[in-house]
């Protein structure tokens, strides 16, 4: 497999809660698709820390794109926040312009819908909590037919990151995710299971400072500082999730995947956010009620994937 046989450049509506991660998944998406809107959810920080940051960073690499500020809280679930990891304001400590640009409107489900009807193959890709996909499908039920793809990142069939089996994303909107894999299967899980191989340090930071462009040095900045909080947890490098999710859109022959029976736990005392992943032969579970199958990614290319996240934060 080679990183330069890509499959062209994927219409893209990118559903985000910026977060460092997120921003680089921006650029990312910027860059390797036709980026047709963002859209901003509470997550890692708080609904307006993440529309100001998903603004910010459209304004630093100069993107014509429109933001949809959406859901300021989980369905049901009390609001939590992954501050400890991203920062205060979601893009630790870097500095920031100020702020030129504003929202395109308040009603990001409604620009969901709009676009899924308007846009031709386009391709949803969730990296936040689910919550306004969730609702989007509740107020569309006929949404999933009309994309050309539903990629979340989010989830994980071995291991979690903020329990010991719940990833982030789906434990701070479980029933949101549970509607979304119930109701829009099937769509592609990209999960701890693959970007914990994704992992970014201070060699690609510098070569990110090397380029030179505002928005490179700006995600130089979220990278170094992800690495250095990374390293606090005993990690060598930092993994960027969210953009390795945009790459498996626009170079899918770099990720390996399988097909799998994947419901969301919500009940549990300890497994609350779970996504419970089915890896049994089909045959053992032909009678049985399953839930929705799901396209599971399990590993990538990890060094191809990491070179083109850095190519696309020095080319936007």
């Amino acid at each position: 497999m080679t990183a330069e046989a890509c499959t062209g450049r994927p219409r893209i509506v990118l559903d985000c809660d910026p977060g460092l991660d997120d921003a680089i998944a921006i650029l990312t998406a910027a860059h390797f698709g036709e980026l047709v809107g963002i859209t901003t959810v509470n997550g890692n920080v708080g609904i307006e820390h993440t529309t100001h940051n998903a603004l910010v960073t459209a304004q630093v690499a100069g993107l014509d794109v429109e933001v949809h500020r959406g859901a300021a809280r989980p369905l049901i679930a009390p609001t939590m926040d992954a501050a400890r990891i991203h920062g205060a304001t979601g893009l630790g400590d870097v500095a920031l312009p100020e702020l030129t640009r504003s929202v395109a409107s308040d009603d990001a489900v409604a620009f969901l819908c709009d676009a899924a009807r308007s846009v031709d193959d386009l391709h949803l890709v969730a990296v936040g909590p689910l919550t306004n996909v969730a609702l989007a499908l509740r107020r569309d039920p006929g949404l999933r037919s009309r994309l050309a793809g539903l990629t979340i990142m989010g989830g994980g069939a071995h291991a979690g990151n903020v329990t010991p089996v719940a990833e982030f994303n789906v434990w701070a909107d479980p029933e949101a995710a549970a509607i979304v894999f119930s109701e829009a299967a099937p769509l592609t899980m990209v999960g701890l299971d693959v970007t914990h191989k994704v992992l970014l340090g201070g060699s690609e930071a510098s070569r990110m400072r090397s380029a030179g462009t505002p928005a490179a040095h700006f995600a130089a900045g979220l990278l170094e500082y992800a690495y250095d909080r990374c390293r606090e947890f005993g990690l060598e490098a930092a993994p960027v999730h969210d953009a390795t999710a945009i790459i498996a859109v626009t170079h899918p022959h770099l990720f390996r995947r399988s097909t799998h029976p994947v419901a969301v736990e919500l009940h549990g005392e300890h497994t609350r956010g779970m996504t419970v992943t089915d890896v049994r032969p089909p045959a053992a579970i032909a009678a049985e009620p399953a839930p929705p199958a799901q396209d599971v990614v399990w590993d990538a290319d990890a060094a191809a994937v990491i070179d083109l996240i850095v190519q696309a934060v020095i080319n936007t």
